[in-house]
C-alpha cells in the first residue's frame, strides 16, 4: 500500500487502511472502493490523506508504530489532562515499540482531527523512545522517556490558543508567553508523586540548548538532563516536518540537515547520531520526489542508510536501491505531499 493526499484521491481507488473520525469510529473501511461522495466527506473532515492499494504497492506492508487503540488513548488522556492515565499510555508506547521487529517510522494519522498539539505530543513520545532505543536505553528508562515525551508540552494548556495558532510572526510578548510552557509544565507535574524527577526534568528542560542559548534556565552540555536532550531532537524534528497554519512542512532531508548542522550547538551529538542511524525518515508506503523530478514510493528501509531507502518509480515500476547510487546518483528531495 502507499499513502496519497486527499487531492490525489480518485474514485475506484481501493482504501488500504481504515480511516477514523475524531471519536475513533471508522469513517471509511479498509478495502472499500472510493467514490466521489466518500472523497468529499473526508475532505470536509479535513483529512490530509489516506492509504491506497494498487499494483505498484500491493507488496508494501505498512504497519503502524503504535496500535490505533493506543493512539486513541493517548489523544484522549492528553485532551483530558489525565496525567496518571498518560503514564500508563507511555508505558504501553514503550512496550509496543520494543515489540516492533522492523522500525517503520510512520507518523501519519488517519484521523480527521486536525489538532496539532496532541498529534505532536504523541509523535515526540514515539520519536524520543526510538532515539532512546537507538542509544541502548533499558526498558524501564524507555517507559519514563515516553512519558516525558508525551507530557513535554503539557504547559501549553496555559497558553492562549490564538497565540499557539497565530498565522503570522509572534510579537516579543507573545513569544515570551510561549516560552513559559516548559516551566508551566514542570509546575503542573512537580507535586505528582507518580512522576519521576527524570520525567519532570525532561519536560522542564526540553528547550535547553547544548551551548547555553536555550530556556528556561540557559543550561549547557551535561547540565541538561538526558531525557530533555533526547526530547529536544524529537521535538524540533517533528515541528520542522509538520504543516502548520503559519508555515509549510519542510522535508525530512532539511530537518535532518538542521539537526546535523546544529549538533553540538543546539543538540546533543549522541542523540542526533542515534536519530540519523536508527530512524528511517522516509517510511515505507510514502510517495517521494526524486532528484530527476520523478515520483516514487518507498518500498524498504535499512538502518545506517536511513536517507537512502529502496524505492519504486511510479512511472515505470522500476525498483531502485538508493544506497547503491554513486555520489551524483538519484536522491530523494522530499515527500510528494509536502
Amino acid at each position: 500500500m502507499r499513502y496519497i493526499t486527499m487531492d490525489q484521491a480518485r474514485p475506484q481507488m481501493i482504501v488500504g487502511k481504515s480511516v477514523y473520525n475524531e471519536a475513533g469510529q471508522i469513517l471509511v473501511n479498509y478495502r472499500v472502493s472510493l467514490t466521489e461522495n466518500l472523497i468529499e466527506r473526508m475532505k470536509e473532515k479535513h483529512l490530509q490523506g489516506l492509504y491506497i492499494i494498487d499494483d505498484l504497492s500491493e507488496d508494501i506492508d505498512v504497519e503502524p508504530l503504535v496500535s490505533d487503540g493506543l493512539e486513541m488513548r493517548a489523544t484522549k488522556v492528553l485532551h483530558q489532562m489525565d496525567i496518571d492515565a498518560a503514564m500508563s499510555v507511555a508505558s504501553d508506547i514503550a512496550d509496543e515499540l520494543l515489540g516492533q521487529g522492523d522500525i517503520n517510522v510512520n507518523l501519519v494519522s488517519l484521523r480527521t482531527s486536525s489538532d496539532y498539539t496532541f498529534k505532536h505530543s504523541l509523535s515526540v513520545a514515539i520519536l524520543s523512545t526510538l532515539i532512546g532505543m537507538g542509544m541502548g536505553m533499558k526498558h524501564s528508562a524507555l517507559k519514563e522517556l515516553a512519558a516525558a515525551g508525551l507530557l513535554h508540552d503539557i504547559g501549553k494548556i496555559n497558553v492562549p490558543r490564538e497565540i499557539l495558532e497565530k498565522p503570522g510572526p509572534l510579537t516579543e510578548e507573545e513569544y515570551a508567553t510561549i516560552k513559559l510552557h516548559s516551566s508551566n509544565g514542570y509546575e503542573i507535574l512537580k507535586e505528582n508523586i507518580l512522576i519521576t524527577s527524570k520525567i519532570k526534568m525532561g519536560v522542564y528542560m526540553h528547550h535547553e540548548n547544548m551551548n547555553g542559548t536555550g530556556y528556561p534556565l540557559g543550561l549547557e552540555g551535561d547540565q541538561i538532563y538526558s531525557f530533555a536532550r533526547i526530547i529536544h531532537v524529537a521535538d524540533v524534528y517533528d515541528a520542522i516536518t509538520s504543516k502548520r497554519v503559519y508555515k509549510k512542512a519542510q522535508s525530512p532531508n532539511e530537518a535532518v540537515d538542521f539537526l546535523i548542522q546544529n549538533s553540538g550547538k543546539l543538540f546533543d551529538p549522541k542523540c542526533v547520531q542515534a536519530f540519523v542511524t536508527y530512524i528511517p525518515v522516509y517510511p515505507k508506503g510514502r510517495n517521494v520526489v526524486l532528484s530527476d523530478g520523478s515520483v516514487a514510493v518507498v518500498v524498504e528501509n535499512r538502518q545506517e542508510n536511513t536517507l537512502y531507502p529502496v524505492i519504486r518509480r511510479l512511472s515505470d515500476g522500476e525498483t531502485i536501491d538508493l544506497s547503491k547510487q554513486d555520489e551524483d546518483g538519484l536522491k530523494i528531495l522530499g515527500f510528494q505531499d509536502i
